[in-house]
């Protein structure tokens, strides 16, 4: 995962790479080959999927699985280590977090899910949405900004700051889905 990341607990946003795309399917076969058939479903999931707007340089993925009880046993037994660590304090979203660290940073959140778990649903939403809708794009892209500048040194506040705009743009996404039933 080339000149991507940051040191652990740092943040800053940089102007979209059209590379992410390309970083993000490298990792994905990567995981792929490691849990063989315990991934039902793979995505690119936050900014870094979402075009042309600012983010934090570490690629965010979205596993779901069927059977996350086994998913974790085998993550902690074979997978865990130096480069993959699992976040042991709860996620904001319920998740079960893999880290990627490479050279000192963070490349990558690995985000897993039971198949079919809302969150994880709602996150691919929350994608194709922003990415369908310039508007939205924009807000979010500014809101990123402004917390920014207001959080630098708290990556904490930066996250909880977007949570009301996610959740609202995720509203809009299932509003939206449900008229085109």
């Amino acid at each position: 995962m080339k000149n991507i990341g940051l040191k652990r607990g740092y943040l800053e946003i940089m102007d979209y790479r059209e590379d992410y795309k390309e970083i993000y399917e490298e990792e994905k076969e990567n995981l792929l080959k490691i849990y063989n058939n315990l991934i039902k479903i793979i995505d690119h999931v936050g900014s870094t999927s979402i075009k042309s707007i600012k983010s934090k340089p570490i690629i965010d993925i979205l596993i779901q699985t069927d059977n996350l009880e086994e998913f974790i046993k085998y993550t902690e037994s074979n997978v865990e280590g130096e480069t993959y660590t699992v976040k042991k304090e709860p996620t904001i979203g319920g998740d079960y977090l893999i880290r990627k660290e490479e050279d000192g940073k963070v490349k990558a959140f690995i985000h897993v899910y039971k198949t079919g778990d809302m969150n994880g649903i709602t996150s691919i939403m929350f994608r194709d949405y922003i990415n369908s809708h310039e508007d939205e794009k924009q807000r979010y892209e500014q809101l990123k900004i402004e917390l920014y500048n207001k959080y630098k040194d708290n990556r904490k506040e930066y996250t909880y700051g977007k949570d009301k705009y996610i959740k609202d743009v995720i509203k809009k996404a299932i509003q939206e889905n449900n008229t085109k039933k």
